[in-house]
């Protein structure tokens, strides 16, 4: 008996993943038929709200394309310049806006800088994204599992962090996964490793 309910509690667990993804497909398909509905209440007419789905996400698909390409959009710098002049509330979608920069997979998702962080003592070591610098001092965001993009922003010495050649996308992925998807393992275990052996080394000199 004991065995058969190891087995269904395996079996169980094999099958979660799938069954999230089903549940987000589920979610996504309820999502959108409410959305869809909630548009049709105004236009009276579901061939008309079709049409206006249809040009919505043609005009995310050209603004996509236009920033891929050209590295920026005219409507979206527009209304960059307008909400900028808003008080208050051009400081929040300025901050949001940057936030969102962190995580677009474009070419400047390869520069951002990933790094780790002795956080919130010595010996546990986390990835952060680095936000900002000025000469040694380093602006960092710190992230939470699951949630990459909730987390706690610090500011550390450059002495204190250690660089890896990690994406944000790869980060990212870590964050998600609680660790499970330990990317690039054999670097991150070497920059610990040397730490702890310079560590070491000091407390003997000591």
């Amino acid at each position: 008996m004991k065995q058969f309910f190891r087995y269904l509690f395996v079996g169980a667990l094999a099958l979660i993943p799938l069954f999230v993804v089903i549940q987000l497909v589920f979610w996504v398909k309820s999502l959108t038929i409410q959305l869809f509905d909630f548009v049709s209440s105004y236009t009276n007419s579901g061939l008309y709200t079709f049409a206006l789905f249809i040009i919505i996400i043609s005009l995310l698909v050209f603004i996509g394309a236009s920033i891929e390409k050209a590295g920026k959009s005219f409507l979206i710098s527009t209304i960059d310049r307008l909400l900028e002049k808003v008080p208050a509330l051009g400081t929040i979608y300025s901050i949001l806006k940057k936030i969102t920069e962190l995580f677009k997979p474009n070419s400047k998702d390869m520069k951002r800088e990933v790094v780790l962080v002795e956080y919130p003592k010595e010996d546990l070591w986390v990835p952060s994204y680095v936000l900002s610098k000025h000469e040694n001092i380093y602006v960092l965001f710190v992230p939470t599992s699951p949630n990459p993009t909730s987390g706690y922003t610090v500011i550390v010495d450059k002495a204190k962090i250690k660089a890896t050649s990690l994406t944000v996308a790869q980060a990212s992925q870590f964050i998600v996964s609680m660790g499970a998807d330990f990317i690039k393992k054999e670097e991150i275990s070497q920059i610990i490793n040397e730490d702890c052996k310079n560590k070491g080394r000091l407390e003997n000199d000591r």
